[in-house]
């Protein structure tokens, strides 16, 4: 029994012995894919080098000469040389061992950016061109980071738009927008002291008013500064002597350039056929009075085509394109770059000033400086916006004029209505009797002066006269 307790205690003994044995050789041969072993041998073969020691400089007097007769030489002693050329210096020499491998650290803490990084920065006065701006931070004392991080009235923006509304100008102030008016009018006094504010004006500045609040939150779309002091005045005016009815809208002039009339215009340009903002139509229109087609229906008759096989298409998308086909083969319309006429808002379709109230095809004097010109009412824009005009009226009026361009950016443009004056039918425009017509109804208001430049306006699309034949 003895004997088999110290064999099996040997046995015991012996196997540890082997397995420690096996460990360390493992681990020497692990340590040989270090880089600690290349090191040591690198640090037990190199030779020792000879160390260099510094000599010492000697420093010498220098002695300038005498710079007067009389005076004693000065020794002149140069600049202290530094203390490592008075003491022999031995060079540090490593020691006989290896070195641990260098590790590098991320700085801390991480360096800023150099610069901004690339992206879009925009100011929020060039979202609304003529807003002005003045901004203000304020802070006030709040409870800890994590319970301010939570409550929504801890971090937020206030906006405030501060806007005034405009009262409507009379026969006086609408002086300031065009001097000349009283030297134009025969009885410019007597008509504009009996002159009373359309609700009309009222109600573009409410339409106005509803835009900016709905917008309020989104500055990119607000109404810019030009666009929402665009109407200085509408005034109703009874003339003293005649009764005929006026309805004088005082605003600036932006440009239209819709239309489109197989009849009379039966090409367009390329970029205006293939467009899909151009306007075909103007709300003055009349049945077709020829069988040439519109150049544009090809156009919108594809758009249909594409549209009826998107099962993505918006369906009011789809029902406005066929309406446009259907009235594009029924109807013609005016033309903006050919016809002078001018764009009423749509709120002048509501209201109750039964005998003041405008109706397409209404004559109207378009009176800028001492110049007037006639026109008729030709269109409906926006409820929230006055003063608009067709590309070829802007152009008599300023040449340089374009459908992005205006030919009068302020409050200088009188848009004279003769409510209840439209020819019995539509019809393309008689410019012989638009010129005519317009005379006489300035002369029921009482006429006007010899300041005034009546401007006639010739048809662009009349056929031109054939020349006689010449006789043998």
């Amino acid at each position: 029994m003895k004997q088999l307790f110290h064999r099996k205690h040997k046995i015991k003994i012996f196997t540890w012995f082997r397995l420690s044995l096996l460990a360390v050789l493992l681990i020497a041969a692990g340590s040989l894919y270090t880089p600690y072993p290349a090191e040591l041998v690198k640090v037990l073969t190199e030779k020792e080098k000879p160390v260099r020691k510094k000599k010492r400089k000697v420093v010498k007097p220098v002695v300038k000469a005498p710079e007067a007769p009389g005076t004693q030489p000065v020794a002149s002693t140069p600049p202290a040389a530094d203390a490592e050329d008075d003491i022999e210096v031995e060079p540090w020499a490593p020691q006989e061992a290896f070195s641990m491998p260098a590790i590098t650290l991320p700085p801390f803490p991480p360096a800023l950016p150099e610069k901004v990084e690339p992206g879009r920065y925009e100011h929020i006065n060039s979202m609304t061109p003529g807003l002005n701006v003045f901004s203000s931070v304020m802070f006030e004392q709040g409870s800890t980071a994590s319970q301010d991080r939570k409550a929504r009235e801890a971090y937020q923006l206030r906006v405030s738009l501060n806007l005034r509304l405009p009262q409507a100008a009379d026969g006086e102030t609408l002086k300031l927008a065009n001097p000349r008016l009283p030297d134009l009018f025969t009885r410019y006094a007597d008509f504009m002291g009996k002159a009373r504010v359309s609700q009309w004006f009222q109600a573009i500045y409410l339409h106005k008013q509803n835009r900016m609040r709905k917008e309020a939150a989104t500055l990119s779309r607000l109404l810019d500064r030009h666009n929402y002091y665009d109407t200085d005045t509408i005034l109703e005016i009874e003339a003293p002597d005649t009764g005929r009815k006026v309805l004088w809208v005082q605003a600036d002039m932006d440009v239209v350039s819709d239309g489109s009339d197989g009849d009379r215009l039966p090409d367009m340009p390329a970029k205006v056929k293939n467009s899909d903002y151009y306007q075909p139509m103007t709300s003055y229109r009349w049945r077709k009075l020829g069988t040439t087609p519109n150049p544009l229906l090809p156009h919108w008759e594809e758009r249909v085509r594409k549209l009826s096989k998107d099962k993505k298409a918006n369906a009011d998308s789809l029902q406005y394109a066929k309406n446009v086909v259907h009235d594009l083969k029924k109807y013609s319309f005016l033309l903006a770059e050919y016809d002078t006429f001018i764009v009423v808002p749509l709120t002048f379709k509501s209201g109750d000033n039964d005998a003041y109230r405008p109706q397409l095809g209404d004559y109207a004097a378009v009176v800028v400086e001492d110049r007037i010109f006639p026109a008729i009412v030709g269109d409906y824009g926006p409820r929230f916006k006055a003063g608009e005009g067709s590309l070829r009226l802007a152009r008599l009026i300023n040449p340089k004029a374009t459908p992005f361009a205006r030919p009068v950016s302020h409050l200088g443009v009188s848009y004279i209505i003769f409510p209840g004056s439209r020819e019995p039918e539509n019809a393309p425009i008689n410019y012989e009797r638009l010129n005519s017509r317009v005379q006489e109804l300035l002369s029921e208001m009482g006429g006007i002066t010899e300041h005034a430049k009546f401007q006639q306006v010739e048809d662009l699309l009349a056929p031109k006269p054939q020349p006689a034949p010449t006789q043998p």
